[in-house]
């Protein structure tokens, strides 16, 4: 894979030129990924440089959904993170180089970003956060040593990514603001990072052509999501409407999961800095993770529960790619507090109504909606509940299984319904990932 070397003062001109970002929960995937250091050399043997520039001040349709307009499948009401906001622009690699003349002087055409359109993300994470870029740079060699080539056409690709920027100077001995403010509030305050990272731009939501290729999007998502907890041991922790992008070849569109901003190697969940707070997206977030008395983390379950929710939105709140429903009856999940919306969720799906608000264009998905929701209702039904009123109680309490609530949420069931869509087969891009009928 071609390395690049990127001018962090590049990066840093930009952030400075421009007045306008549209604060997003990122919408981006991108291409040949190299890390930089905050002084700008690579961390990797480079064989080229090269700058951007930006080409648009307003928010693009590539930003997020949850930040943007309705046209690019999302609206104001999605504009509800509970994490601090990111930063995406749409840029122009205009100038590179080669910076290894003893090897060669030329680019090949297919290394080259040039006069290409891309998305420069920043955003200021915990500084010990796993990296996104690491995360990502992880599954994609992952997916390439273990003959699962098929992986990497949903995954985002990175261009470059500089961290820190010197933002705060380079002196060690700097009484800095952050410095002042770990010493304040000592282990409540989380050292933060400038980071700033360089994607290929991919297509929204709102550009799918059809129902059926939602649906293939979707069953896509779910395939990916749980190749990559499985094999490379990463959980995504944040799915939204906003972090599932697409690719198109032909006739074939191939979902992508985007923005691994809040996810963790299975190994460090419990080290992870962002462990101190809930992740997610408030609209897409599990019921357990939006109770406040919730204390066993994030679970591989609650992610499966936010593509219900995803999907679900998707179907009820939009009567089109590009068009916002006139009714809006999931809108409280956007407008309330964690604890209110986590009662909201669990009153929907405990609900005995068989009435779901989905738009015609959407029809397709009212059986997936029906068939999960029953899924989720029935395992939340099953857990224990305290005080336990007998030992027996206390025992199979003990005993439950939380990861699956019982048995009733895992990716088997999940695939199950996903895997028809109207009554046909979806593809199915992973073999371990095989419809069960």
């Amino acid at each position: 894979m071609k390395l690049f070397n990127i001018l962090a003062t590049s990066f840093a001109a930009v952030l400075l030129a421009t007045p306008t970002f549209a604060e997003s929960d990122s919408a981006f995937v991108a291409g040949k990924q190299k890390e930089v250091d905050s002084q700008g050399s690579s961390t990797h043997a480079s064989s080229a440089s090269f700058v951007v520039s930006n080409v648009q001040s307003q928010p693009s349709e590539y930003t997020s959904a949850e930040a943007t307009a309705s046209r690019a499948f999302g609206d104001p009401l999605l504009d509800t993170r509970t994490r601090r906001g990111t930063n995406v622009l749409e840029v122009e690699c205009i100038e590179e180089e080669v910076v290894e003349p003893a090897q060669r002087t030329t680019l090949a055409p297919e290394e080259s970003w040039k006069g290409g359109h891309l998305i420069l993300k920043l955003s200021f994470p915990p500084s010990e956060q796993s990296k996104e870029s690491v995360l990502i740079d992880t599954a994609r060699a992952h997916a390439e040593t273990h003959n699962d080539k098929w992986a990497l056409q949903h995954l985002p690709r990175v261009v470059a990514s500089v961290d820190s920027l010197d933002w705060e100077g380079k002196d060690p001995n700097q009484n800095t603001l952050q410095k002042q403010l770990k010493s304040h509030f000592g282990d409540a305050y989380e050292m933060r990072s400038l980071r700033a990272t360089v994607l290929e731009k991919l297509e929204p939501l709102s550009s799918l052509r059809s129902a059926r290729e939602f649906a293939q999007v979707f069953y896509d998502i779910l395939q990916v999501h749980r190749w990559l907890y499985e094999q490379p041991k990463i959980l995504h922790r944040d799915l939204s409407i906003a972090n599932i992008m697409f690719r198109r070849e032909g006739d074939q569109v191939y979902g992508v999961l985007n923005d691994f901003d809040l996810s963790s190697l299975l190994t460090r969940m419990d080290k992870s800095p962002t462990s101190k707070h809930r992740t997610g997206t408030k609209p897409f977030m599990a019921h357990n993770l939006l109770n406040t008395e919730w204390d066993k983390g994030h679970l591989y379950r609650h992610d499966l529960e936010s593509l219900f929710y995803i999907i679900l939105i998707v179907s009820c709140h939009y009567s089109g790619p590009t068009t916002r429903a006139y009714s809006l009856p999931y809108k409280a999940w956007f407008d309330g507090v964690d604890q209110v919306i986590s009662a909201f969720k669990i009153e929907f799906l405990e609900s005995d109504s068989q009435m779901l608000p989905v738009q015609t264009y959407f029809a397709g998905f009212a059986h997936w909606i029906f068939l999960i929701r029953l899924m989720l209702s029935t395992g939340y039904g099953d857990r224990p509940r305290f005080p336990y009123l007998s030992d027996e109680a206390r025992i199979k309490a003990e005993q439950y299984d939380w990861d699956t609530l019982g048995g009733h949420v895992t990716y088997t069931k999940f695939m199950e319904v996903l895997c028809l869509f109207d009554g046909k087969d979806l593809v199915t891009r992973w073999d371990a990932g095989d419809c069960f009928n």
